[in-house]
């Protein structure tokens, strides 16, 4: 999301409010506003990966658990091809931006909802949070293609800062005790 302030910031011809993350990434072909955006979403989706390993590395058993971290790679294919395919793509070729952000609309804050049941386990605050915050995701994520289309960045950077929230957490839990496991019961992880 700095990056993408600072593709913001810098360029003239889109802005915070009214263009979206994908507006400033599809800018005008080799620009340094391009390549900033691009190099943003691109380190999310290092992130994101990055994440996938270490709660898999956690090994637990579940299986609400394996498949919501299994999601975090759709999570991250859909972002690299909206990313990708978007800047890359001469225009003549099948528009498929909006069936990736559907897919990344249903996908994150499914891995989020069935992620969360483990984090319960751990800690029963940030469970209750994690539920509430994939909850408000999904309310909130298919509204935008409600915003009137003056605001819709600005609402599709709250939807990135709560997204950027819910990974920013897990990785704190992920680098605070890599191997998690050995903190929760066998009856737990199952």
């Amino acid at each position: 999301m700095i990056l993408d302030f600072v593709g913001t910031g810098l360029s003239d011809k889109v802005g915070m409010i009214r263009n979206t993350i994908s507006n400033v990434a599809a800018s005008e072909r080799s620009s340094m506003i391009d390549e900033i955006s691009d190099i943003g979403i691109y380190a999310f989706v290092v992130a994101v990966i990055a994440t996938t390993i270490g709660l898999l590395r956690w090994r637990i058993d579940r299986l609400d658990w394996k498949i919501g971290s299994g999601l975090l790679v759709i999570v991250a294919v859909a972002v690299t091809l909206i990313a990708g395919y978007e800047a890359y793509t001469t225009g003549n070729g099948p528009v498929i931006h909006y069936k990736l952000v559907y897919v990344l609309g249903v996908a994150f804050p499914l891995a989020v909802l069935l992620t969360a049941g483990q984090f319960w386990e751990i800690d029963k605050r940030l469970g209750i949070a994690l539920y509430a915050g994939g909850v408000i995701w999904a309310i909130l994520a298919p509204l935008f293609f409600m915003v009137p289309t003056g605001y819709d960045g600005a609402y599709e950077r709250m939807l990135a800062g709560l997204k950027l929230a819910w990974f920013i957490t897990v990785g704190v839990m992920i680098w605070r005790d890599p191997d998690i496991v050995r903190r929760v019961s066998e009856d737990q992880r199952q």
